[in-house]
């Protein structure tokens, strides 16, 4: 698999983490522990932004959960995936 490819996946993992991921918490915080306290969805992502410009943790995790979970799937792969000899 190439170089490129992996990349590929690594970018996919971050668009999904930058764009859908932080609005199916703010659903899901909204749906089991009620509405956001400081108010609606644009609320929360800019919160959200504001927290990964100031470097908190929380916000960094979840920005880099899917990227990471990515990278350490495309590396087990390509580890243990077994390779067909084309002869």
């Amino acid at each position: 698999m190439s170089f490129r490819r992996h990349v590929g996946w690594l970018v996919a993992a971050a668009v999904f983490a930058v764009a859908v991921l932080p609005v199916l918490v703010y659903y899901t915080g909204a749906a089991t522990l009620g509405p956001y306290s400081r108010g609606g969805l644009q609320q929360f992502l800019g919160d959200f932004l504001a927290d990964l410009a100031g470097l908190r943790p929380a916000a960094w995790l979840l920005l880099l959960g899917p990227v990471v979970l990515v990278a350490a799937w495309r590396v087990l792969v390509a580890l243990l995936w077994p390779r067909v000899s084309r002869g």
